[in-house]
């Protein structure tokens, strides 16, 4: 195993990470507090909350992202896959537990809430997708027509 190339495949996919993490935690940090807001609730987001997330989206990105940039073989997409899937349905858990004291909605509000919804998860299509780019931007491509030994 080469060094030099480990040590860039793992920078690049901390980069992605940090890249995507952060985007994706602007975008949701936003779109969490509209949804508070047309809920009816109180929005009570501090900065440590914030970080909290960033620091959650990063982590579950960062394993997926150092595979990408490591190899343009398949088995990468199914690590990063996991981990960007891990971060919406537990996204999904918190807010069941946020909503569930307040309500009823009226058709207006579910109208909205349904939008900021569809809005989220194109914040988490959209983090995803800077994390892949930006880890598969360097990634070792396999070389055609090279036959393994013993094969």
């Amino acid at each position: 195993m080469d060094g030099q190339r480990l040590l860039r495949a793992a920078g690049r996919g901390v980069a992605a990470a940090v890249i995507g993490g952060l985007v994706g935690t602007a975008l949701t940090r936003g779109l969490m507090r509209a949804v508070m807001l047309v809920a009816g609730g109180t929005p009570q987001f501090t900065w440590a909350g914030t970080a909290f997330i960033a620091v959650f989206y990063i982590l579950f990105l960062t394993p997926g992202a150092i595979a990408l940039a490591w190899s343009r073989d398949r088995w990468p997409l199914f690590l990063f896959g996991a981990g960007a899937i891990v971060i919406p349905v537990q996204a999904t858990g918190i807010a069941t537990t946020d909503l569930e004291g307040l309500g009823p909605f009226s058709s207006g509000q579910w109208t909205v809430l349904v939008a900021l919804f569809v809005g989220m998860a194109a914040a988490y299509t959209a983090q995803a997708v800077i994390a892949y780019r930006v880890a598969r931007r360097g990634a070792r491509r396999p070389v055609p027509g090279r036959v393994p030994i013993g094969a």
